[in-house]
């Protein structure tokens, strides 16, 4: 085995998602399995505490704790966690631990998300996980539809982007939205704002077959009120670890362009069953004369894909960036494609590539756009990513909960850390709700005509 499939070995086993933004949408019930307000063994949630923290101090990449007195934090919580009474305060206390570290892919996913979804995890798994065709975005204070599917109910109800989700199910965000927007810090706002929009999308999810009622505003202000019946969510199903099933799917076409196409392609996740349909997409695809990524809204995922991916882009290989651990360093390197997933010589992709990112686009998708924006092999279009770029691992705790927690730092080769900080656009182009009520798309034109006309 050479060098670059070793690191490619061990690079596919870092597996980093936004969970806040992931979770609520996979849960496939917005009904948890158990009620966190459940009474809780005082041992069992000293030990549920302990074991949180041990993980963390074990397996954090900086063994100094940046300066935080991590001895300390165990010293000041852990009488908070032996007198937790239910499930929810024991909850609160390992999450307030978390946020003294104060960086991305430090989170606590509730045993009752992880059983939920874990119910369709059978034979025919993800058979009842069902959506309504609608993605929603946080837009000038309000819950957008941001993308529709044209196979989807919604789009078949009428409904278009740019419209207001006012509630689902009775649920509404206004509450939190305004309390989100009442934060000085951006950082913190956005985060907030992030929460409550996933919150909102969570309860648009459901079994497939199953009604969920809508109240929206359209373009015109007007109310419109559906009862919709969840599909099957579309996709291929995919368990890691100890998250959820998740649904993988790639989606491509050809945009008609002066003398030929320009290819785009858009996946939702950083997960294996990509791989192939990639690989099929890009022979598909490998007459047109640029290619547009489109990483928007795609939450991470396992971050050595970023490097095969690289690899149709990229002829030689060169570095993405580094993982560095408490004892060890990785490099993430381009794999140069020269044989497609059926076997046929290849040549790697020589064309224009643009790259769309926006607030939502995390972890392996920030690493990826930031990678390739360094090799100046590809000009980014769109918002500013979120900076939360940190590779993460899950662990199973004494409760049952997973604690999701960071053991690498990420810069690019330079040393750049994209925490915080996240991608900067070559081109920024955010998402705005007039262009969504026109049907425009101001960042992929801008990138088609990049690629068409150099400008």
């Amino acid at each position: 085995m050479n060098p670059t499939n070793r690191n490619m070995e061990r690079a596919t086993r870092i597996f980093a998602l936004g969970a806040a933004l992931l979770i609520p949408a996979c849960a496939t019930s917005p009904t948890p399995a158990r009620d966190g307000s459940a009474r809780i063994d005082p041992a069992l949630a000293v030990a549920t505490f302990d074991s949180a923290w041990s993980i963390i101090n074990r397996t954090y990449y900086d063994s100094t704790f940046r300066g935080i007195d991590w001895p300390g934090v165990r010293s000041e919580l852990r009488p908070r966690a032996a007198a937790a009474r239910t499930v929810d305060q024991l909850r609160a206390v390992i999450r307030a631990m978390l946020s003294r570290i104060g960086e991305s892919h430090f989170g606590l996913i509730p045993a009752e998300l992880v059983a939920a979804a874990g119910d369709h995890s059978g034979a025919d798994a993800g058979a009842s996980s069902g959506d309504v065709g609608i993605e929603i975005r946080i837009i000038d204070g309000a819950p957008v539809v941001w993308r529709v599917d044209s196979a989807g109910p919604a789009y078949a109800a009428g409904v278009r982007t740019g419209w207001i989700v006012d509630s689902v199910d009775g649920f509404s965000i206004g509450p939190a939205v305004r309390e989100a927007l009442a934060l000085s810090a951006p950082r913190a706002r956005h985060e907030a704002l992030r929460i409550a929009g996933a919150r909102l999308a969570q309860r648009l999810d459901g079994d497939s077959g199953s009604t969920v009622r809508l109240a929206l505003s359209n373009a015109a202000g007007q109310p419109v009120r559906l009862d919709l019946m969840r599909r099957r969510e579309p996709g291929v199903t995919s368990r890691f670890g100890n998250l959820p099933p998740l649904n993988a799917r790639l989606t491509s076409s050809r945009i008609p362009a002066a003398a030929g196409c320009v290819g785009y392609v858009r996946f939702n996740i950083w997960l294996i069953p990509i791989s192939a349909a990639f690989d099929s997409t890009m022979q598909e695809l490998a007459d047109c004369r640029g290619m547009i990524l489109d990483l928007r809204g795609n939450p991470g995922g396992i971050a050595g894909l970023s490097m095969g991916i690289a690899g149709y882009f990229v002829d030689s290989i060169v570095p993405l960036g580094v993982l560095r651990t408490r004892g060890n360093e990785l490099r993430l390197v381009t794999n140069p494609r020269r044989v497609s997933f059926s076997g046929r010589a290849v040549r790697v992709y020589d064309r224009p590539l643009a790259i769309l990112v926006d607030r939502q686009s995390v972890s392996t998708s920030e690493i990826f756009a930031a990678g390739m924006q360094y090799l100046k092999r590809a000009r980014v279009f769109g918002d500013t990513t979120s900076g939360q770029a940190l590779p993460a691992l899950m662990g199973l705790l004494p409760n049952d909960d997973v604690l999701m927690h960071v053991f690498s730092d990420y810069t690019l080769p330079d040393g750049t850390r994209l925490e915080v900080r996240g991608v900067i656009p070559d081109a920024v182009l955010p998402v705005t709700r007039a262009d969504l009520l026109a049907g425009r798309d101001a960042a992929l034109l801008a990138a088609a005509r990049w690629i068409v006309t150099g400008d």
